[in-house]
């Protein structure tokens, strides 16, 4: 019987303890949950389980020689990360769905589990219950990935899905998804993509074997987009996602989280609201896909609790990639497509300070006025001249969004 030490009594862990503790008679007398480190011993909660098994003091989990797994589903940086560490340094397997721990110390974790010969996973950190990360980590071994393209974040995708499908403004959709707890009250990580890059860091560290920076990942959110945008988006026959993208080429990577102009007959134009898809390109396998609900109690209590069953097995690994200068940053120069732009406008605005940039940089654009509203159509080009480009126009009210053609600059 494996004892298990619960940091975290939330939504994921309230799920994990049902799973284990009511719903499945394969982890009979397999497991058991010892000890729940909780804030307040004393709250009301709408779930079954023996008080005296609560404790609000970390070490009273960490420092007990009995217990063999750590769940750490607390999130923040800060004190999970110590709880992480310490626990991996006591000989205690680590299972986490904290991808914000994950992303930021991937090596250092790593590391000090493999020397303590332990596991440390975190399939439920990406993706909610979307197995990607194991079947990642299998694959990199026979196989070179080059791309890692993907929907990652249930809550953008939701509100994007509800302006593209039912015209809601921003702030109506938003709105709607703090309702239904789909976005927190502070919505910032997920509506302007750094909830995405610290996802997108985690597979990107697995499939280039090496360790990717998160500050190397351009974000652009999706707040600047309005119902003219979606109307325009419709009128192409396209639907905008929030996507995070990563590309190897040699030694070097980009990836970058922005809106993505997709066909409405692509796979990622039937992805919608909650829901999340992982593609990863394989040099031997081909391109995979890997599609599920990207977040929620049950979805990422069950990733939790397959990582538990692999410690079980002792079927794990620990990717060991401790070359953090194995491949370098590129910012966005390896990115390329077709870019929509759209740019409010005032008396005083110079349409062809405008067009001067463009032509400068030997870009091909058409031009549209409406009103107040500049519409901008460009060819072909690399998504670093349109950054370098949007970075230099002192406006406030512009969104652009890149058609996503497939295909990288070598």
């Amino acid at each position: 019987m494996k004892k298990i030490g619960l940091l975290g009594f939330g939504t994921v862990g309230c799920g994990v303890y049902e799973i284990i503790t009511q719903n499945s008679n394969y982890l009979n007398n397999k497991v058991e949950i010892s000890k729940i480190l909780v804030r307040d011993i004393n709250k009301s909660r709408n779930i079954n389980f023996p008080k005296e098994i609560l404790t609000d003091n970390a070490d009273d989990i960490i420092n007990d020689p009995d217990i063999d797994i750590i769940i750490a589903v607390i999130g923040g940086i800060h004190p999970s990360y110590t709880y992480i560490i310490k626990a991996l340094n006591n000989g205690k397997h680590v299972v986490t769905a904290n991808k914000a721990v994950v992303s930021k110390y991937y090596n250092v974790l790593l590391k000090t589990a493999h020397e303590n010969k332990v596991a440390f996973l975190f399939e439920a950190s990406v993706g909610g219950g979307i197995p990607v990360i194991k079947p990642l980590k299998q694959n990199v071994k026979i196989n070179d990935i080059g791309k890692i393209k993907g929907i990652l974040n249930g809550t953008s995708n939701f509100i994007l899905t509800k302006m593209s499908e039912e015209s809601y403004t921003f702030a109506d959709a938003l709105a709607l998804a703090q309702k239904l707890g789909y976005a927190e009250a502070d919505p910032t990580d997920d509506i302007e993509g750094y909830d995405i890059a610290r996802k997108l860091s985690i597979l990107s560290n697995i499939a280039f074997k090496t360790t990717t920076n998160l500050q190397d990942i351009k974000c652009r959110g999706i707040s600047n987009i309005t119902k003219l945008d979606i109307e325009k988006f419709n009128h192409f026959g396209k639907k905008v996602k929030l996507i995070g993208s990563a590309i190897k080429s040699g030694s070097n990577y980009c990836a970058s989280v922005e809106p993505i102009l997709v066909d409405k007959t692509s796979p990622l134009s039937a992805v919608n609201d909650a829901f999340n898809i992982v593609s990863v390109s394989c040099s031997t396998v081909g391109e995979l896909q890997f599609y599920g609900q990207g977040a929620g109690k049950k979805p990422t209590a069950n990733a939790v609790v397959c990582d538990i069953i692999d410690i079980l097995h002792d079927d794990f690994d620990n990717p060991i990639c401790f070359d953090e200068n194995l491949i370098k940053s590129e910012g966005m120069k390896l990115f390329r497509g077709k870019y929509y732009i759209r740019i409010n406008t005032d008396s005083n605005f110079d349409i062809g300070e405008i067009t001067r940039l463009f032509e400068e940089s030997n870009i091909k654009i058409n031009v549209e006025k409406e009103k107040d509203t500049l519409f901008i159509f460009t060819g072909l080009v690399s998504a670093e001249k349109i950054d370098n480009i949007m970075s230099s126009i002192k406006v406030r009210n512009f969104c652009y969004a890149r058609l996503d053609d497939n295909k990288v600059i070598a």
